[in-house]
């Protein structure tokens, strides 16, 4: 065998790995990526201040995250403008609320979908990617059952929702984010039929507790 042969059986070796096992590594690193961000201890300066920072809310331009998007992300952890917590108790699911819908955000966390959208006020929604089959991101949102209890918070204070609608829209279907005259909810959107449709949660706002003195059963939320 001579040694150009070896090494293209070499090079074809290493690319079928790296096929292999790309994926799983990706998903690692994003569930490490939104852990630590999510356990990372922000001040009420710290969330006021990401809140002014500069951020992408170009969602019609969000692609399906790439593994180098994600090494990406992990070198920039500082950078990334974590402005609250979403928790899901129902599915397990806790993740950074990040400010815009920019590749970094995305591959951290829950991305806000409009500049100007405050917690409990109008309709606030979030965007997050989806992996089929894994529990990181908005995945598990899959999974969720009409009447389950989700919560947002800035670390200031904690607001309760109701998960009230859960359908599959059309990608240009972009009204789902508008107010909605005298209603407060919490819209939640990823991708579906291999990004060519959207799911849609749409969920009713039920109360709301200082984030220090919250009730018993949220202890161990956030």
């Amino acid at each position: 065998m001579n040694k150009f042969r070896l090494a293209l059986i070499i090079c074809v070796l290493i690319i079928g790995l790296l096929l292999i096992f790309v994926n799983p590594i990706q998903n690692t690193i994003i569930a490490h990526l939104s852990n630590k961000l999510n356990t990372t201890e922000y001040s009420a300066e710290d969330i006021e201040k990401n809140n002014q920072a500069d951020a992408d809310f170009e969602f019609d331009a969000v692609q399906s995250l790439s593994i180098a998007e994600v090494l990406k992300a992990q070198t920039v952890t500082d950078k990334i403008p974590v402005i609250g917590s979403i928790a899901v108790p129902s599915v397990n699911m806790q993740l950074p609320i990040v400010k815009g819908v920019g590749d970094a955000a995305l591959a951290a966390g829950a991305g806000t979908m409009k500049p100007t959208q405050k917690m409990g006020q109008g309709n606030y929604a979030l965007a997050g990617h989806y992996f089929e089959g894994k529990d990181i991101l908005f995945s598990p949102l899959y999974d969720t059952k009409i009447g389950d209890t989700i919560y947002i918070t800035d670390i200031t204070t904690i607001y309760e929702y109701k998960l009230t609608a859960k359908t599959i829209i059309a990608a240009t279907d972009v009204y789902i984010i508008d107010d909605i005259p005298n209603k407060t909810v919490l819209t939640l959107i990823t991708c579906a039929s291999n990004g060519t449709k959207r799911l849609a949660l749409q969920a009713d706002f039920i109360a709301q507790y200082p984030f220090d003195d919250a009730p018993a059963q949220l202890a161990n939320t956030f």
